[in-house]
């Protein structure tokens, strides 16, 4: 692959690897370490680029995978960001009844649903995007969400 090419392919991608990098490691700096390691990790296998078919879906991976060793080096086991603690501890006005039940279910949710609704709701992320950074099927995920989706209504 030409540098030309890399940059045309790979360049654009990175607003979207930042805000995955960003959602997962929960911090701005570490985000910015993480996708520059990507681009530096990326560019030193130029030549074995030809042979990717989706580079979103390859630099996905490879950007996972780096934000899990950041994970498990600073001694974590989990992201440090969470759907409840985007959520404001008071309530909303009185006068909306729907939307306090709504974060009321929300918040109810198990912290895996939660984070799965944050990346596709608030974060805007589709299901291939949150299949490679979950490591889940895109499949599972429609099914997950159908589910929480119902989950939701019956609750609110």
């Amino acid at each position: 692959m030409t540098p030309e090419e890399f940059i045309s392919l790979y360049l654009p991608l990175g607003d979207g690897l930042y805000r995955v990098a960003y959602r997962v490691l929960g911090s701005r700096q570490e985000a910015e370490d993480a996708v520059q390691d990507l681009y530096i990790k990326l560019w030193v296998d130029l030549d074995s680029l030809d042979s990717i078919r989706n580079p979103q879906a390859w630099s996905m991976t490879l950007l996972r995978n780096l934000c899990i060793d950041r994970i498990r080096a600073r001694g974590d086991r989990h992201p440090a960001v969470t759907l409840a603690e985007d959520l404001p501890d008071e309530g909303p006005p009185p006068s909306s009844e729907r939307l306090e039940k709504t974060l009321a279910a929300v918040r109810a949710l198990p912290a895996k649903s939660r984070e799965l609704l944050r990346l596709h709701l608030v974060e805007g992320l589709s299901y291939q995007e949150i299949a490679q950074l979950t490591g889940q099927s895109e499949l599972a995920l429609r099914v997950a969400f159908h589910r929480l989706k119902n989950k939701l209504k019956s609750q609110i």
